[in-house]
Formats: C-alpha cells, sequence, structure tokens
C-alpha cells in the first residue's frame, strides 16, 4: 500500500508541474474564469430578464459550471499526450502501479478545480455576487460541485485515453462546453422555442445548475432536482470511470 501512495504522489506530482512549467496554460486556467465571469454580467447580463434574482447571482452558478468543463480539457488533453506519445510505455517499463497514471491525473484535476473556481467565485464577489447561503447549504454545495467534477473529469480522461489525438479530445470537450449555453445556466429558458426549452431543461447539467443556484440564494430547491442531480453526475461518474479503465486496460495490452 505505500508504494502505491507513493506511486499515485509521484503520478500527481507530475502533473502539477507539468502545469506550473506551462505559464500560458496556468495563466488561461486563471484568466478565463474572470474573463468569462465579467462578459457575461456586464455584456450579457443587463438583456436578461431573471426575475427576482441579482443577475450575478442567477449567473455564477452558469458560468462556474462552464469554467469547470473548459478546465477538464486540460486533463483530458494530457492523458491523450502521455498515451499517444510513448510515456505511458516508460511508465510500463517502470516498477509504477498502473492505476497512479489515471488516479495522478485525476488528483491533478481536483487541484485546478479549487483554482479556477476560487477565482471564479473571487470575480463574481467583485462584481456583485451576494449569496445567501448557509453553512450547510454551502457544504451540500461543495459536495455537489465536487461529483460533477468527478463526472466531468472522468469523462475527459476517458476521452484522452479512447481518443486517437488530442485535437479530437478537445473538440469533443469543447462540445460538452456549448451543451452549457443550451441549459437554465446562462439565460432563463422560458423564452427559448419549446424543443430548446425541453432539451435545456431536461439534459444533466440542468438539475446540477438549479440546485447550485438555489442553495447559494438560498431558496427551497425546486422539484427532484437534487436527486435528478445525484441521479444524473452519480450515474455519469460510474460509467465514465468504468469505461475509463475498460479503455486504458485495452490500451495497455496493445
Amino acid at each position: 500500500m505505500k508504494k502505491f501512495i507513493n506511486d499515485v504522489k509521484a503520478m500527481f506530482w507530475r502533473c502539477v508541474l507539468q502545469t506550473l512549467r506551462n505559464p500560458s496554460a496556468l495563466l488561461v486556467a486563471v484568466a478565463i474564469p474572470a474573463i468569462i465571469m465579467m462578459i457575461f454580467v456586464f455584456v450579457f447580463g443587463g438583456s436578461m430578464d431573471v426575475g427576482d434574482y441579482n443577475i450575478t447571482n442567477f449567473l455564477v452558478p452558469g458560468v462556474l459550471v462552464n469554467v469547470l468543463v473548459q478546465s477538464s480539457q486540460s486533463t483530458g488533453i494530457n492523458v491523450n499526450q502521455d498515451m499517444t506519445k510513448g510515456i505511458i510505455n516508460r511508465f510500463r517499463s517502470m516498477a509504477i502501479a498502473n492505476s497512479a497514471f489515471l488516479i495522478g491525473h485525476l488528483l491533478a484535476a481536483f487541484i485546478k478545480t479549487i483554482v479556477t473556481t476560487t477565482v471564479t467565485l473571487g470575480v463574481a464577489f467583485l462584481v456583485g455576487f451576494r449569496p445567501t447561503a448557509s453553512f450547510t447549504e454551502w457544504l451540500i454545495i461543495i459536495g455537489l460541485i465536487a461529483l460533477f467534477v468527478l463526472g466531468v473529469t472522468w469523462f475527459s480522461m476517458w476521452l484522452g485515453v479512447s481518443q486517437p489525438n488530442a485535437e479530437e479530445v478537445g473538440g469533443y470537450l469543447a462540445l460538452a462546453a456549448i451543451v452549457v449555453f443550451l441549459s437554465p445556466g446562462m439565460a432563463p429558458t422560458q423564452n427559448m422555442p419549446r424543443f430548446l426549452r425541453y432539451f435545456a431543461e431536461n439534459q444533466p447539467m440542468a438539475p446540477f445548475i438549479n440546485a447550485i443556484r438555489a442553495l447559494m440564494n438560498g431558496y427551497d430547491i425546486a422539484g427532484n432536482d437534487l436527486w435528478l442531480t445525484l441521479l444524473w453526475w452519480g450515474g455519469i461518474t460510474v460509467a465514465m470511470f468504468l469505461l475509463t479503465v475498460r479503455s486504458y486496460k485495452k490500451k495497455l495490452t496493445i
């Protein structure tokens, strides 16, 4: 067990150092949350009717989800580059647990999530975010975000393991980021065309965004949004984990 923990630590620090040694990637990871937050509040915010919500309070959950999905792109691309550029073969020739590779990337992704979430919320406070969530509600919010990040990160790593190049990984994850805009995250769904509104209100990100928004603003969670969030993202996490492990083992036997 001690050796396995040391292997995971080595893979984790390798991933962290990769990020720190790439100043442009680090800058993007910090700058994008701030830019997206300000664009939606100052450019689009004034044109939306969000009812009783402060416009920033309404937008924060959607912007946060967008940032978390975009942050996962670097994880998928890094995994793919390790798989396709021969680095994984070098690890296989060393006395390193195979699973430490995936776990190291997963832990590093959580560190990036903490950074991007902190920056996003920090900028949101500067531009008018005023949540009213209690301590207990913040604990639930953190738990839901952790579950969402697990699902998105395993999806990203599955693409990284299964796709032939980094361009395809980035393309699929860019499509996933677009889905955030087809949700209640960036605008109310009432004025959307019927078919688009149905999709926006029933896709996996919708109950998560609705639950986070309600909790942040001290409202009761509507309907089954909390349970739907747990079902959707618990299921996605398990499915993506199994697919990733299966694809990873398959690649190691080739």
